[in-house]
C-alpha cells in the first residue's frame, strides 16, 4: 500500500518533460491572412501547429505551468505573425499595468517570443506584450547578455476576455537579421510567460536554471522556407528646437551670457541592410537632448568616475564592441567606452584677471558616427565604428584689448574600433581579433597635451568543454600612444601609472618619449553549469605602460591580480524559501614590480522568501598592503586594511505598496575611520497607470586618513593628510504616468547635498613604518578644503509615439548648484538653500524646454 502511494505520489509530482522542442512555422498561402488584432479568430490559426506544454522555469523547476500557453507561428514574404493564448483560471488577477515601452520591474504578466535567427545559439530577438499592449523588445548576445536598449518597429495587439488573454504580433523581417535562402531555414526559437500574481516564470523550451547559457538552450523553429532579404533602409530624420532660460546673477558685464538662448537644429538616423544579416547604421548630427542627467555625485579620488551611456546610437546594437579588460564582473574598464566621443573638450579654461569672461562649450559637437554590424559566411561576427567629432573653441573676453578672443579646446578628432569573431562548435567556442584608433588633428600649440593617435589591438577567445558546463576565456592586447613630449609627459605623470614614484625601480620616468606603450591580458577558467555549485579562477595581467583611456576606459595599469570564487545555487523551495544562494571570493594583487597592493576576500549572498520576501548580505576584509597610488606619485604608502559588510530587504514587489532599504557598514583598520550608507526606498501604485518611487539615501564617514594635498616640491615635499567626517543627503524621486501604452509622463528629481569638514591634519613622516603612529605626524593647519555642496536636478519627459517608428519628446529640466565653503552639515539650513534662498538670494536655476520630433521611413 504504502509503495502504491510513492508510485502514485512519483507520478504526480515527477517534473514534465525538460527535453528540447521542435515545432513548425505555417507558410501563409495565396488568400490567406493574418488580421493583427488579439482576438485570433483568423481561420489560419486553425491549421497552424501548436506550441503548449510550458515548463516552469521557477518557482517550480521542471514542473507543468500553473496556466495553460498555447502559441502558433506563420510567416509569409514580409512578416512572422505569432498568436498566444493565454488561459488564466483567475482573468480577475491578471496582472495588467500601463507602463512605458520597455519597462523593467513592473508588476504585470507578460508573454514574449525569443527568435535565434540566426540560429547561432549566441543571439536572439525578444518580442513581447503584456494584457494591456505594453511592447517590449530586447536583443540577447553572448547566450546570456541582454541589449534592453535595441528597438525595432512592429506591431502587437491583446484582447482579455473571461478565460484569460491572448496577443498577436506581426514582426517584420526586416527586423530579423538571417542568413537568405531559398532552401528551407531552421531558427532557434522560445516562448515565455510571466505570471506575476506567482512570480512565475514558464518556457515552452525549458529553460533550466542549472544549466549554462541561454540561447544555445533553445528549442527549435523549422518550416521556414523561401525567405529572402527584405529591402531595409530605414531613414529617422529628427529636428529639435529648445530654449534655455539662466538666471542673470553674477553675469553683470558678461558679453556671452543670454538670459534667453533659444535653439534649433536637424539631423537624421540611417539604417541599410546591406545583406539579410549585415546592416549599416549611420547618425549625422546626432541630438541627445533627452537623456536623462547622470547622477550627482563628490569625488574626491584621483581617478576618472564612471557613467554609463544612454545615447541611442551609442547603445543600441553595441554588444560585437563589448570587450572587457576587469577582473570577472567588473564591466565598467573595457576597450569601448562610447562617452569619449562628445565629451567635453579637454582644453578647460577658467576665468582670471585678464580674461573674466570666458564661454565654453559643454560638449564637442559629433559631425557624424557609423557602424557597420552583422555576420558574414555564416560563423563571422564583425563590427565597424567610426565617429568624427569636430574642432571645438572657447572663447574669451580679452581684458587688455577689449576683443573676444577664441582658443581651440578640442582637436577634430576620429574614433575608430573594429571587431571580428569567429564562432565555432555551434557557438560554444570562438576566437576573436579587435582594433581600436584615436586620430587627432593637433594643429594648435596649446593642444599638444592631447596625445595625436592611440591604438590597441589583440585576441581573445573562449571555449566551452564537459559538455559546455566549463568555460575558459582569454585575451591578450597590446596598446600604443604616440605624441608630443608635453603628451606622454601626462600619461606617465597619470594615476594609472605615476612613473615619478622615487621608490618604485621597475618605473622609469623619461620626459622627452614621444610615444608609450604597453601589454594587458586575462584569463577566466570556471563553471558555470551543470551542477548547483559554480566557480573559478582568474587572472589579470598590464603592464606600466598599459593605456587604453582614448577610447576606452581604464582605471589602472602596473598591475598583476588572481581570485577565485565560488557560489552555491538553491534554485527551487526548500523551506520557508523560494531560493538562495551563497557565495564567497578571494583575491590578491602586486605591481609588476612585485609590491603587494592588497589581499582580502568576502563572503555573500542572498535569498527570496516563500512570501515573495527578499534580501542580500555580505562581509569583506581587506588585509591591506602598499598602495602605490595614494600620494598621488609620491612613494608607496602603508595600508592597514580594511572591513566591511552590507546588506539589504525588500518586501513583497506584488503589493501596491512595496518598500526596503540597503545598508552598509564598515571601517579602515590604523586610522580607526568608519563608514555607514542607509537608504530605504518605497514603491507605489496608486493606480494601473501610475508609478511612484522615493528613495532617499544618507552617508556618513569618518575617513581618518583622506589625502588632501603636497606641500613644497621636490625633497622639501609634505604629503598632507587629515581626516575629513562626510555626510551625503539625496532623495531620488521617480514618477511615471503612462496614458496609454504610446503616451507616458516620467518626472525626475533628485536633490543631493554632500558638506565635509577637515580636521586633525597630518603629514607623511615614514611612509613603510609598520605602526600607523610612526607613519604620520602632525602638522598644522595650512588651509580650509572645508565644502558644502548642493545640487538639484530635475527631468520631466513627454514621450509619444504617435506612430509606429516616429516619436515626439517634450522635456523640460531644470538644475541648480550652489557651492560653499562650510563643512558643517546641517539637514534643514542645507535642503532650504536649495530650494529657497541663501541669504535672500535665490539659489540660481536654470530651465531647458526642449522639444524633438523623429519620423520613420521605410524605403
Amino acid at each position: 500500500m504504502l509503495a502504491a502511494l510513492l508510485l502514485i505520489g512519483a507520478t504526480v509530482l515527477a517534473p514534465a518533460d525538460t527535453t528540447r522542442k521542435t515545432i513548425a512555422a505555417h507558410r501563409l498561402a495565396p488568400g490567406e491572412s493574418v488580421a493583427v488584432d488579439g482576438r485570433l479568430n483568423d481561420a489560419v490559426w486553425a491549421a497552424v501547429p501548436v506550441a503548449g506544454d510550458f515548463v516552469q522555469q521557477n518557482p517550480d523547476w521542471g514542473q507543468p505551468a500553473s496556466q495553460r500557453t498555447e502559441a502558433r507561428i506563420a510567416y509569409d514574404d514580409h512578416a512572422v505573425y505569432v498568436a498566444v493564448r493565454a488561459w488564466d483560471t483567475r482573468p480577475d488577477s491578471i496582472a495588467s499595468l500601463l507602463a512605458r515601452r520597455d519597462a523593467s520591474g513592473v508588476y504585470t504578466d507578460w508573454v514574449q517570443i525569443i527568435f535565434d535567427s540566426y540560429n547561432d545559439k549566441r543571439s536572439g530577438y525578444r518580442f513581447g506584450v503584456n494584457p494591456r499592449g505594453v511592447k517590449k523588445d530586447v536583443f540577447h548576445f553572448n547566450d546570456g547578455n541582454e541589449d534592453l536598449s535595441w528597438d525595432a518597429v512592429w506591431d502587437a495587439e491583446v484582447s482579455v476576455d473571461a478565460e484569460g488573454w491572448s496577443a498577436e504580433f506581426r514582426i517584420p523581417l526586416s527586423q530579423l537579421r538571417f542568413r537568405a535562402s531559398e532552401m528551407g531555414q531552421t531558427w532557434g526559437l522560445n516562448i515565455l510567460r510571466d505570471l506575476a500574481r506567482r512570480q512565475e516564470r514558464s518556457y515552452w523550451s525549458p529553460m533550466s536554471p542549472d544549466a549554462p547559457g541561454y540561447t544555445s538552450r533553445f528549442g527549435t523553429l523549422t518550416g521556414l522556407t523561401g525567405l529572402r532579404a527584405p529591402r531595409r533602409l530605414e531613414v529617422l530624420p529628427y529636428t529639435v528646437a529648445s530654449v534655455t532660460r539662466a538666471p542673470a546673477a553674477g553675469h553683470d558685464g558678461d558679453p556671452f551670457f543670454r538670459g534667453t538662448d533659444p535653439f534649433a537644429s536637424v539631423g537624421a538616423d540611417v539604417k541599410y541592410g546591406l545583406s539579410s544579416d549585415l546592416t549599416l547604421t549611420a547618425t549625422i548630427n546626432p541630438d541627445f537632448g533627452q537623456v536623462e542627467a547622470d547622477p550627482s555625485e563628490v569625488n574626491l579620488s584621483a581617478f576618472e568616475s564612471y557613467f554609463s551611456d544612454k545615447r541611442p546610437f551609442f547603445v543600441e546594437g553595441v554588444d560585437i564592441f563589448q570587450f572587457g579588460v576587469g577582473l570577472g564582473d567588473d564591466n565598467s574598464e573595457g576597450l569601448f567606452y562610447s562617452r569619449r566621443i562628445g565629451r567635453a573638450p579637454q582644453r578647460r579654461m577658467g576665468t582670471s584677471e585678464g580674461r573674466p569672461y570666458v564661454d565654453s562649450p559643454q560638449q564637442t559637437t559629433i559631425l557624424g558616427a557609423a557602424k557597420l554590424t552583422g555576420k558574414v559566411a555564416r560563423d563571422w561576427n564583425i563590427g565597424v565604428l567610426n565617429a568624427i567629432t569636430g574642432q571645438e573653441r572657447t572663447r574669451f573676453f580679452d581684458a587688455q584689448t577689449g576683443d573676444i578672443r577664441s582658443i581651440a579646446s578640442e582637436p577634430l578628432t576620429s574614433y575608430g574600433m573594429a571587431r571580428v569573431r569567429r564562432d565555432f562548435h555551434d557557438g560554444r567556442s570562438a576566437v576573436g581579433a579587435v582594433l581600436t584608433a584615436t586620430n587627432r588633428a593637433l594643429d594648435d600649440d596649446g593642444l599638444l597635451f592631447l596625445p595625436s593617435s592611440a591604438y590597441t589591438g589583440g585576441l581573445d577567445f573562449r571555449s566551452r568543454f564537459a559538455g559546455g558546463d566549463w568555460e575558459v576565456a582569454g585575451w591578450a592586447l597590446g596598446s600604443l600612444v604616440k605624441g608630443d613630449t608635453l603628451a606622454i609627459q601626462r600619461l606617465q605623470l597619470a594615476p594609472q601609472r605615476y612613473y615619478q614614484r622615487e621608490d618604485a625601480g621597475h618605473l622609469r620616468y623619461d620626459a622627452t618619449r614621444e610615444s608609450l606603450n604597453g601589454r594587458g591580458a586575462g584569463l577566466q577558467v570556471g563553471r558555470i553549469g551543470g551542477s548547483r555549485y559554480r566557480g573559478g579562477v582568474l587572472g589579470l595581467y598590464r603592464s606600466p605602460g598599459f593605456e587604453i583611456n582614448e577610447l576606452g576606459y581604464q582605471r589602472s595599469a602596473d598591475q598583476v591580480e588572481l581570485a577565485g570564487y565560488g557560489r552555491w545555487f538553491q534554485n527551487t523551495p526548500q523551506g520557508g524559501f523560494r531560493s538562495w544562494n551563497l557565495g564567497w571570493n578571494a583575491y590578491s594583487g602586486w605591481t609588476t614590480g612585485r609590491e603587494r597592493t592588497g589581499t582580502g576576500g568576502n563572503v555573500n549572498g542572498n535569498f527570496q522568501l516563500s512570501n515573495l520576501w527578499s534580501g542580500y548580505g555580505g562581509a569583506e576584509i581587506g588585509l591591506g598592503g602598499l598602495e602605490t597610488r595614494e600620494l598621488r606619485g609620491g612613494p608607496a604608502l602603508v595600508d592597514d586594511g580594511f572591513w566591511s559588510t552590507w546588506f539589504g530587504l525588500s518586501s513583497d514587489t506584488r503589493r501596491r505598496v512595496s518598500f526596503g532599504l540597503d545598508g552598509g557598514y564598515g571601517g579602515n583598520a590604523g586610522s580607526n575611520g568608519r563608514n555607514a550608507s542607509f537608504s530605504p526606498y518605497v514603491d507605489v501604485r496608486p493606480s494601473s497607470r501610475m508609478q511612484l518611487s522615493l528613495s532617499p539615501g544618507v552617508s556618513w564617514s569618518r575617513d581618518g586618513l583622506q589625502y588632501v594635498t603636497v606641500l613644497g616640491e621636490g625633497d622639501d615635499s609634505e604629503y598632507l593628510f587629515a581626516r575629513l567626517d562626510q555626510t551625503t543627503v539625496s532623495i531620488t524621486t521617480r514618477l511615471s504616468y503612462t496614458f496609454t501604452p504610446d503616451l507616458s509622463l516620467q518626472f525626475y528629481a533628485q536633490p543631493f547635498v554632500s558638506a565635509g569638514d577637515y580636521r586633525d591634519f597630518m603629514t607623511v613622516a615614514d611612509p613603510r613604518a609598520s605602526r600607523f603612529e610612526d607613519r604620520y605626524q602632525p602638522a598644522d593647519e595650512p588651509f580650509s578644503p572645508d565644502f558644502n555642496f548642493k545640487q538639484m536636478r530635475t527631468n520631466a519627459v513627454v514621450r509619444w509615439e504617435y506612430r509606429p517608428g516616429s516619436t515626439l519628446f517634450v522635456v523640460w529640466s531644470q538644475g541648480r548648484e550652489n557651492f560653499g565653503d562650510n563643512g558643517d552639515f546641517r539637514f534643514g539650513r542645507d535642503f532650504n538653500r536649495l530650494f529657497g534662498f541663501d541669504n535672500d538670494v535665490p539659489v540660481p536655476a536654470t530651465n531647458v524646454l526642449m522639444l524633438k520630433l523623429n519620423y520613420w521611413l521605410n524605403l
